[in-house]
């Protein structure tokens, strides 16, 4: 006599519990034992779904949102994790399209507005973000992911002291947003905005100061944000792209001595030595500027 499957909607209380506390393990357990039995669960899926999205396994969790689409291709659940793998994975118009066909079907869902405004922020469109997240807490005014992207767009468009009360409030208050705002600040980084990637990572020092990884994070941008580093702006932002961009201007400069009233070894010697120097100057500089500001 065949042993029956486990119980499904014992299996799926027991899921919400072990997630609720990040008991993974035993969360993946229970999933191994009851998925068998029930292949075309959609709250089973969702469940597999969100343990791998927990766990970074995000190629596993995408492709059983592919089988919980398949079924039931309007899952509201389905269909929001999917929108936050794409913007993890740095897919910006796929998640934001995601989102907006969310929105269409449940236009009153805050956390939808939240969302839709962190995806903004991630790609730097701040007005758009803080208009989204002031919309997400006018439905639900203690939103914390809402109020977490409507602090950060205030600092970045002027960090001055408010909103550095703010910031400091909200993380005090919301001690989970650390991680978010973590990644808003490597973000800017990518984006090769160091100079706000400091100023925000200043005030995470203020509020973490035995935290090793803010403290050299932000040592590492007050060192890349100085202003004597401008010079190798477009290395910073755009690495080897910004090199080759730099000695294509060099060999421009070389080949266009026609075009100035000086004679052509002179000006090519003087280009040679400028450029000379800037060569020198990024190789050096840096790692006497790291000594300077330990």
């Amino acid at each position: 006599m065949s042993e029956s499957p486990p119980d499904l909607d014992t299996a799926l209380a027991q899921l919400g519990a072990l997630l609720d506390r990040r008991r993974h393990d035993a969360a993946r357990e229970v999933l191994s034992r009851v998925l068998p039995g029930y292949p075309d669960s959609v709250p089973l899926l969702q469940y597999a779904a969100w343990l791998d999205w927990m766990e970074n396994r995000l190629d596993e969790a995408l492709a059983t949102i592919g089988r919980i689409l398949a079924i039931e291709p309007g899952s509201y659940h389905a269909r929001l994790l999917l929108t936050r793998i794409r913007a993890e994975q740095d897919r910006f118009p796929e998640a934001e399209a995601t989102v907006i066909d969310l929105l269409k079907d449940y236009p009153e869902e805050p956390g939808l507005y939240a969302l839709y405004a962190r995806i903004m922020l991630q790609t730097f469109n701040i007005e758009k973000a803080e208009r989204l997240a002031g919309e997400a807490l006018r439905r639900d005014p203690e939103h914390e992911d809402a109020l977490n992207v409507h602090v950060l767009c205030g600092f970045i468009s002027s960090p001055g002291h408010e909103q550095r009360e703010r910031l400091r409030k909200l993380l005090q208050e919301h001690p989970d947003q650390l991680e978010s705002t973590i990644r808003l600040i490597q973000s800017l980084i990518a984006d090769g905005k160091t100079r706000e990637a400091y100023q925000l990572s200043r005030e995470l020092v203020r509020l973490y100061p035995d935290n090793e990884h803010i403290v050299e994070m932000a040592s590492s941008l007050r060192r890349s944000s100085h202003w004597s580093l401008i010079p190798l702006w477009p290395m910073q932002k755009w690495g080897w792209a910004g090199s080759i961009g730099i000695w294509f201007v060099v060999l421009i400069l070389l080949r266009s001595e026609l075009l100035v009233d000086t004679p052509a070894a002179a000006y090519q010697n003087a280009i040679a030595l400028v450029f000379i120097a800037y060569v020198v100057y990024s190789w050096v500089w840096p790692s006497v500027l790291k000594r300077l500001l330990r």
